[in-house]
């Protein structure tokens, strides 16, 4: 395995954030992976666990174990088992939007809304990664997991998905592949659909923002006392949500920034490093966004983002 040490955190992490850990490896074979952490384990080593590092961020003084970082850029045919009855076995380190392209293209539908998403197949499956309506969690069958003492494999019932979220989240666990359950669609419509997806995103935010994207999960309008409700435009609510950027808004949160880190122009929920933000920053910035917000509407936000400190 080629385990480097003294790595660059932030040259891996879409908000480009972070500063060094003491060991670092990356890799797209599971014997590897999880040979990495049992010997981590053996050395009573602190590891951490990467996805494709568009939903993570690390503390400026780095990570003083090992990040193991489960990903396959250039994904091969091997990461990708297309079986009878629309499933799909895929390799937990393929990126999202490879898998995204493969299913399409075979008039597989489940997840062509999930076009131009960053990250990879395990970080989205472990968050519940979603837009528009579909989540990846709905076209789970099964999880094939390494939990630090052994393989197994989770239904989809012991995953919990719930939004932005499951049961595999703060685990520790590594999600080695995932069997999906597609819908039968047309091929031509099924791309055009992640070709009109992909062109809205990037128009909003760029092809490749210094970002980690929505930084707060919405909020379940439930949780907002009918008197402050009242008071929202209803229109904005989305699939029982009430979106935190339209919060934010209306708490004040428009163009805030702190250091190198800023609010978005073109929305309020989306956090951008301009090349000298700092992790410092970063958590500055965030609570400043939540002390508002609790102080308009009552509510905790809760981030999406996970910040390794």
């Amino acid at each position: 395995m080629k385990l480097r040490s003294n790595f660059r955190l932030a040259s891996i992490n879409t908000f480009r954030l972070g500063g060094p850990a003491r060991f670092y490896l990356r890799t797209a074979k599971s014997e590897e992976a999880v040979a990495a952490i049992v010997s981590a384990q053996a050395l009573s080593l602190p590891y951490y666990l990467l996805a494709g590092g568009s939903n993570t961020v690390f503390a400026d003084s780095g990570f003083l174990g090992l990040v193991v970082h489960f990903y396959q850029p250039k994904p091969t045919v091997g990461d990708f088992v297309f079986k009878k009855d629309r499933r799909v076995i895929v390799s937990a380190a393929v990126p999202l939007m490879s898998l995204v392209e493969e299913t399409t293209r075979r008039g597989l539908s489940g997840l062509e809304k999930l076009s131009a998403i960053p990250g990879g197949v395990g970080g989205a499956v472990v968050g519940n990664a979603g837009a528009y309506g579909q989540f990846i969690g709905e076209v789970v069958e099964w999880v094939e997991v390494f939990d630090g003492k052994r393989v197994r494999r989770l239904k989809k019932t012991e995953c919990h998905f719930v939004y932005r979220h499951s049961g595999l989240k703060g685990r520790g666990w590594l999600v080695l592949s995932v069997g999906l359950k597609l819908r039968a669609g047309q091929a031509a419509a099924l791309e055009a659909e992640v070709a009109r997806i992909a062109k809205l995103r990037w128009q909003k935010f760029g092809r490749r923002p210094v970002s980690a994207g929505s930084f707060f999960k919405n909020v379940l309008v439930t949780r907002i006392k009918s008197t402050i409700l009242n008071r929202l435009d209803q229109s904005k609510i989305i699939d029982g949500r009430m979106p935190v950027g339209y919060l934010l808004g209306e708490a004040g949160g428009r163009g805030l920034s702190v250091g190198g880190v800023r609010v978005a122009p073109f929305h309020n929920n989306f956090l951008l490093n301009d090349g000298t933000g700092t992790t410092k920053d970063l958590i500055k910035l965030t609570t400043k966004m939540k002390n508002l917000v609790r102080r308009k509407f009552g509510l905790e936000l809760e981030p999406e983002v996970q910040v390794v400190v």
